[in-house]
């Protein structure tokens, strides 16, 4: 034991002045040293206890503090901390767990300052103040929406128990005809007739099968569900309402002592018409974007308010903090995480990322995949879904889209399409290495493919 404290002991400190803390729901553990009874102390979880910790810290001339990532408990420490000038850590709890001794919280606390005072406890992303204070509201919106959209579907339920197959009308029952015949039956219409005279003119199907598809046999118990759902949904649509302009709120007051990037003041900018749909939100997210990012990342095809207002709330300024456009890639999960031991792969799985930044990407990808527009993003789509399937081709799409993201953010450029254009030159030089590839594997010479006799013959 005395040996293996010498060798700890010649390590060299990377980080000097630190505390590790041991996230608990009811309370916490921290450590400034390596004496259990002189340098811990365990502090509750009020606010009051915080900002004693913090206190404490200060006192002790702590500069860094390290800590576990546990699903939402260390988070007003780390405001608390980060508002009192430490530079905190938050790591992953995998980074944590390899060692053999007597586990307590009190070990714990020593065990996570000991590592992160060597330099081997590496951080999660933490995104920006502005990003970290609207992620929830972000959140909730999308929640919100889930949530209208579960009651049309229950209210496309209850009429189809009563043979009103509006449904079958209609592709998409929360389009603006469908919420239209919805409103007209809470408010007491349900003849066919003139439930069909609502349905938009473009509709494909013919009005006599129209009326015969909207007539139902109607009972109490279907009208009152039908009418509860459709006032459930127009609340939770007024609850959207007021929690865009609380975004719209936060948006202006953090943008107002912005320094305006000389390109926010082109009229081009802001003037694209984005794709919206009913639950789009109802603010200039690209313009805002611009200011915080100085990039106009709407330009780039399906990337539209919705991807915009995600990305703010989950990365939003803090871009920075990875070192490269793969790093990047690989956290958003879209590069195989490969486990090698022994010259064989142990496993390819991807990263998990929780925030719903991934799946967003996704999205777009897939909406680049249904474009009729070309364009060269959905040009590489096409080529990766008939080379190796659609499902391959979303995730190889996001990735690129992950990587033009970056670049943008970084080197503050403009989306151009035309250097994502494959030039002729390279796609001959990828072609000439695919045959180089396959003749060295199969052994093929000239002889064997004639060339020797086509050019004596020439």
């Amino acid at each position: 034991m005395n040996q293996q404290t010498q060798d700890y002991r010649k390590m060299p400190i990377v980080h000097q002045q630190v505390a590790g803390v041991d996230i608990g729901s009811q309370f916490h553990v921290v450590a400034i040293g390596d004496d259990p009874k002189q340098h811990v102390q365990q502090f509750g979880v009020s606010t009051k206890e915080l900002f004693r910790l913090a206190q404490w810290l200060t006192d002790n001339q702590v500069k860094h503090v390290a800590m576990e990532a546990t699903g939402g408990y260390e988070r007003p420490l780390v405001n608390v901390l980060q508002e009192a000038d430490f530079e905190v850590l938050v790591t992953a709890g995998a980074n944590t767990k390899n060692y053999r001794r007597f586990k307590s919280d009190t070990s714990d606390a020593i065990h996570i300052r000991t590592l992160h005072s060597l330099g081997l406890l590496p951080p999660i992303f933490l995104p920006d103040e502005f990003s970290t204070l609207i992620r929830p509201l972000v959140r909730l919106r999308r929640s919100l929406v889930e949530d209208a959209a579960d009651y049309i579907r229950r209210i496309q339920k209850a009429l189809r128990a009563g043979n009103v197959r509006l449904d079958a009308v209609l592709t998409d029952t929360n389009s603006v005809s469908g919420l239209r015949i919805i409103a007209a039956i809470c408010q007491g219409q349900e003849d066919p007739l003139k439930l069909a005279e609502l349905v938009d003119s473009h509709c494909k199907k013919k009005p006599a099968e129209i009326i015969e598809l909207l007539g139902g046999n109607w009972n109490g118990a279907m009208r009152f569900e039908v009418r509860s759902n459709y006032r459930l949904y127009l609340n939770l649509q007024a609850e959207i309402a007021e929690l865009d302009k609380e975004l719209d709120q936060h948006f202006t007051d953090h943008t107002k002592g912005l320094k305006q990037p000389t390109a926010v003041t082109d009229p081009t900018v802001g003037r694209q018409k984005l794709r919206q749909s009913r639950n789009t939100p109802r603010l200039p997210i690209e313009q805002y974007a611009h200011k915080l990012l100085g990039v106009d990342l709407s330009n780039i095809p399906g990337f539209g308010r919705d991807a915009l207002l995600t990305f703010i709330a989950e990365v939003g300024e803090s871009i920075s903090k990875f070192h490269s456009a793969k790093a990047f890639a690989k956290w958003l999960g879209f590069t195989p995480n490969n486990k090698a031991s022994g010259g064989k792969v142990l496993s390819k799985k991807t990263l998990k990322n929780k925030s719903t930044l991934p799946n967003t990407f996704r999205m777009v990808a897939n909406s680049l995949g249904n474009m009729k527009k070309p364009n060269p993003m959905t040009a590489f789509f096409q080529r990766i879904a008939y080379r190796a399937g659609r499902i391959k081709a979303i995730t190889a799409t996001a990735r690129k889209l992950a990587v033009v993201v970056y670049k943008m953010l970084t080197t503050g450029e403009a989306y151009e399409p035309a250097k994502l254009v494959r030039d002729i030159a390279q796609v001959k030089q990828q072609q000439i290495r695919q045959i180089r590839k396959k003749l060295a594997k199969f052994e093929i010479t000239g002889q064997d493919l004639g060339l020797f006799a086509t050019l004596g013959a020439a």
